[in-house]
């Protein structure tokens, strides 16, 4: 059996209950490993431009949902404060941002690997069917591009 060190693990976060879920789950194996948690949230900007009725000032879009985002990194990192865990948000070089913008799984594997990150937690939200096919999954496409191991969390179904 491979005994593992997870010195940093990363947790991605969409304010979904699936990455609530992960953060707890992080938040106990960084207390177990000695680990920081970095938090990072992704802004897919892009698709909200495909699905947003034309007459939308996209700045103000964008500055909404850049918004959301900081307030989803701020409830990772109060959690995981609270529970004696040393957080940072994931500032990305050339950004000095915890915040990007972009194909949400192409930014968290670059920052997987520029930042060196043993480990990845992020949540699932459980989608099937048609539906999964249609939108696809952040965490699968991360899964397959991850130099680093990924953990998947679903959400419970009191959190679903």
């Amino acid at each position: 059996m491979v005994d593992r060190d997870y010195d940093t693990i990363l947790v991605p976060t969409d304010g979904s209950d699936g990455a609530l879920a992960a953060a707890e789950h992080a938040i106990g194996l960084a207390e177990r490993y000695g680990a920081t948690i970095h938090v990072l949230a992704v802004v897919d900007v892009d698709d909200v431009a495909l699905t947003t009725p034309t007459d939308t000032d996209l700045g103000d879009l964008k500055s909404t949902l850049r918004t959301q985002a900081q307030a989803d990194i701020d409830e990772i990192v109060s959690l995981a404060r609270a529970e004696g865990r040393e957080t940072e948000e994931a500032i990305v070089p050339d950004t000095e941002e915890a915040i990007l913008v972009g194909v949400p799984h192409r930014a968290i594997v670059d920052y997987v690997e520029d930042e060196g990150i043993d480990l990845v937690v992020m949540g699932t939200h459980g989608r099937q069917g048609l539906q999964r096919v249609l939108l696809g999954s952040v965490a699968e496409r991360v899964v397959r591009t991850s130099p680093a191991p990924v953990m998947t969390i679903r959400p419970t179904d009191e959190e679903a």
